[in-house]
């Protein structure tokens, strides 16, 4: 557990945040609860807080099972629940997050996995999913419940070839969605390694809420031109933006966690 304060300029109270973690772990078991709480005017000067002003619990828990023979190497059933609570409104109950799923891991370190997930989400001020300019935004001070089914696959990722691949589709705020996401990447060891990433959202929602069909495009080259000397690149398209960008860093270790970075980046 710990107990943080952040000291600012004027500070007279709060800026307080606190965790408590109590987990189990064996070879067939790996249990974790947690309890978070983040003041509203907590800061982090050196670093990145994604939320303040909530409380937060989340339980884990998976089971292993280790075939003997074939070709499997183990099964894993896994569930994850989360629950947040916003203490400056009166610790209203905000979200809740439960996944469930059943993976298989091969001998060959290949994965798939099959999930379910249920998502609630108790809006506080107007939201339009699809960020379409002039569209008509989901009404605030409602809660949405929303279910989707998800299918994955990874093959080895220590391979010449490698990808992965993933499949969702439910439920989603007063509509459905239906989303496809994947990669294909290839190495030329041991100097380079092109990627190609997809994703694809179809978003649906009845009148007058607005649809829509969204793509993101993300190819990516990394070169390892020896043991201190680095560069990568990544393109990205998305049309919900109508946006290209481009960031092509090259990067030199001339120490022991000393680097030296050369960033190009355009949009």
């Amino acid at each position: 557990f710990y107990v943080h304060k952040s000291i600012q300029p004027d500070d007279t109270k709060g800026n307080f945040s606190t965790r408590a973690s109590l987990s189990y772990n064996t070879r067939e078991w790996r249990i974790s609860n947690t309890f978070s709480y983040i003041d509203e005017e907590y800061r982090s000067d050196l670093g990145f807080v994604p939320r303040t002003g909530i409380k937060k619990a989340g339980n884990y828990i998976t089971r292993s099972f280790y075939p003997k023979s074939g070709q499997v190497q183990r099964y894993q059933l896994q569930t994850f629940h989360s629950m947040y609570w916003l203490t400056e409104s009166d610790n209203l109950f905000s979200d809740r997050f439960l996944r469930s799923s059943f993976e298989t891991t091969f001998k060959s370190n290949a994965k798939i996995e099959i999930g379910h997930q249920y998502e609630y989400t108790f809006l506080t001020f107007p939201f339009d999913p699809t960020r379409t300019s002039g569209g008509t935004p989901l009404p605030a001070d409602v809660g949405y419940h929303y279910n989707k089914a998800r299918i994955q696959y990874e093959s080895n990722q220590g391979k010449t070839l490698f990808g992965q691949f993933e499949v969702e589709s439910g439920t989603f705020y007063t509509g459905n969605s239906h989303s496809v996401q994947g990669s294909i990447g290839y190495r030329f060891q041991p100097w380079v390694e092109f990627n190609f990433g997809v994703n694809y959202d179809a978003i649906r929602l009845p009148d007058p809420y607005e649809s829509a069909d969204i793509w993101l495009l993300s190819p990516r080259t990394d070169v390892t031109f020896s043991k201190t000397l680095f560069w990568t690149t990544i393109f990205q398209y998305s049309n919900q933006r109508d946006n290209l960008g481009i960031n092509s860093r090259l990067q030199w270790r001339f120490g022991p966690l000393s680097d030296l970075y050369l960033v190009y980046n355009d949009n």
